[in-house]
């Protein structure tokens, strides 16, 4: 079997599916009809283990949600839908593969926008270490990031030339972890990345600073390379398990960072604004990160000697007291056992000074992080 002449063929055929919507009036339909010819395209030729979705993807951060995505590629067989309705769907964050959004005509601005649903998946994706379970043995390795990629039905006023000096101009903003995957315009060509000779970047973690992104005009064989790249890309990703106690209670996305702990948030009590939420300001926690990162970590059991004067009884022996953790006092704030007291109105003492003995534990970006107490008025922020 001529396996190119097939796929030649089913492209010809999607052609004239979607120009049959186009005499449909209404443009959301259109959009519809324009998502679900490749859905059921890819329902058909990938392998059962990947379920084919549309909606939102929820993140382990609060309050986190990507933007509507045409295509979700999810873990069918492991993972779970937290909301599914006719209409919307929501999945976690760990049994995504990844998103491919769909354009009828593929303009710079919707390049655009495409790129940006991709973005914010990816900066929502965990990192860090995944688990994988089997009969007697539990195995642990790096987690893989997710794709992004962007199939449209053809060209604007543009070319694939013209679309790849966007891209350029995009991705010179951009970190690499968040650019796309694959660009495909049907029956046009195909957008991708490059490293060193004939090395494709196809996989999230194959795409680094030294890849660059150039066009191929592969013509009707396109839908040939784009099925054949989304395929190999996630045979390649093992997500491992989802774990669902992190969206019970999970942490706060403060600008580029993920904060958890108590002291992150809290109630105002300044009169102006008396009972509304506040949460540490973005530059806040940049500027502890910046502090402790030109300073070496010390043990916890040497952090509770400088708060308390000693390790508070019961926990020695705790293995908490060996775990090495940033320490942030700028001003050097005395610990409890420098203090002066003086007598209180009403009877009994109180502390004359800030100290460390206030100090609140976070986990910033999965680091912990002993804080001294924020003394700056500007430190937290109000939020809706």
């Amino acid at each position: 079997m001529d396996t190119k002449k097939l796929f030649q063929n089913i492209s010809q055929r999607i052609r004239a599916d979607f120009n049959a919507s186009a005499e449909i009036g209404h443009s959301g339909s259109k959009g519809t009809v324009r998502e679900h010819l490749l859905r059921d395209f890819l329902r058909e030729r990938l392998p059962q283990r990947y379920g084919i979705g549309s909606g939102e993807i929820a993140a382990r951060t609060r309050s986190t949600l990507s933007r509507q995505s045409d295509v979700i590629v999810y873990d069918k067989l492991n993972g779970v839908v937290l909301y599914s309705s006719d209409n919307v769907q929501v999945y976690p964050v760990d049994c995504v593969y990844g998103i491919i959004e769909v354009k009828s005509v593929l303009s710079k601005a919707e390049l655009l926008d495409a790129l940006e649903k991709i973005r914010v998946l990816k900066e929502m994706a965990p990192r860090g270490l995944a688990q994988a379970t089997g009969p007697g043995f539990t195995s642990a390795y790096h987690r893989p990031q997710p794709f992004g990629m962007v199939f449209a039905y053809g060209l604007a006023a543009n070319s694939l030339d013209s679309l790849l000096e966007n891209l350029k101009e995009w991705e010179a903003q951009n970190p690499p972890t968040v650019w796309p995957n694959y660009i495909c315009v049907l029956e046009t060509g195909v957008i991708e990345h490059a490293a060193r000779a004939f090395e494709r970047c196809i996989g999230s973690d194959q795409i680094t600073a030294i890849s660059w992104p150039h066009s191929t005009p592969y013509g009707e064989d396109s839908l040939f390379q784009f099925y054949m790249a989304l395929h190999d890309v996630c045979a390649k990703m093992h997500l491992g398990i989802v774990e669902l106690l992190h969206y019970y209670d999970p942490p706060l996305r403060i600008g580029r960072f993920v904060v958890a702990g108590r002291g992150m948030e809290g109630t105002s009590a300044r009169p102006e604004s008396a009972g509304q939420r506040m949460q540490l300001k973005e530059a806040t926690v940049e500027r502890i990160v910046n502090w402790c990162a030109d300073r070496s970590k010390m043990p916890y059991a040497e952090v509770m000697k400088l708060r308390f004067g000693q390790i508070p009884t019961g926990m020695e022996s705790m293995p908490l007291m060996k775990l090495n953790v940033h320490f942030y006092n700028p001003d050097n704030l005395p610990g409890l056992q420098e203090l002066k007291i003086k007598a209180a109105d009403g009877g009994g003492v109180e502390a004359v000074s800030p100290n460390l003995a206030l100090a609140i534990e976070l986990l910033i970006d999965n680091e912990v992080y002993v804080i001294a107490p924020l003394q700056g008025p500007d430190d937290y922020e109000l939020v809706d």
